[in-house]
């Protein structure tokens, strides 16, 4: 029996370390003691977050407000990259359906509220023409749907980039001349977050709270 204690003793060098590896959603930083390691945390995070002068304070907010999302996200993008938000890209296939009419013509109906939502809207919108969304189009139907689909959205969409994934958005954005930090997604699950992390976009919004009233 004794032995069996003793072999127990003999434990892995980081052990320590392993038992205080901080679980799912943690941060990683400091744990908040008295240790000089927290007090430093503790003070870039105030640093941080401290509010800033009231025109800035103010511009943030409004454009904050232009765009459908909270002060804070739109703060979190300014401190994680340094990028100032001012485009949303929306995959079609959450904005709308798209289908054949009876002489073979494209007929766009938006989905839901997202035509009031796109109305509400103040930035640049970009929408990805997902794969799932538009199947069966030929190369010339695709160089003429940005009238057919502006047509639905009252003239707000930018541009129409076709694909499924990352690169596509990115692709989009550039031959658009917007760098990609400044572009957010809006989407719905977390494969429309997965989506946007590919694409290196540095927000993803719900739908269902994008352009909704502050409270």
């Amino acid at each position: 029996m004794g032995d069996r204690f003793d072999r127990l003793a003999v434990r892995h060098a980081n052990v320590e370390v392993l038992l205080r590896r901080p679980g799912i959603g943690h941060n990683n930083g400091p744990t908040f003691d008295m240790s000089w390691e927290a007090w430093v945390w503790r003070r870039a995070a105030a640093k941080a977050w401290k509010t800033p002068k009231p025109e800035v304070a103010m511009m943030r907010l409004k454009r904050a407000e232009r765009l459908g999302i909270t002060y804070r996200e739109l703060t979190l993008v300014i401190m994680d990259s340094g990028a100032h938000l001012s485009a949303a890209v929306i995959p079609l296939s959450l904005a709308a359906r798209v289908r054949r009419g009876p002489n073979r013509e494209i007929i766009v109906e938006p989905r839901n509220s997202v035509a009031a939502l796109v109305a509400k809207f103040r930035g640049r919108l970009f929408v990805l023409g997902d794969i799932d969304a538009v199947p069966g189009l030929s190369d010339e139907e695709r160089e003429g749907f940005l009238p057919v689909l502006n047509r639905a959205f009252d003239g707000k969409v930018e541009a129409v980039g076709w694909g499924h994934d990352g690169p596509a958005i990115r692709s989009m954005l550039k031959a658009n001349a917007l760098p990609h930090q400044e572009a957010f997604l809006v989407g719905a699950g977390m494969g429309h977050r997965v989506l946007a992390e590919a694409a290196g976009l540095p927000l993803t919004k719900d739908i269902d709270t994008w352009l909704a009233p502050a409270g």
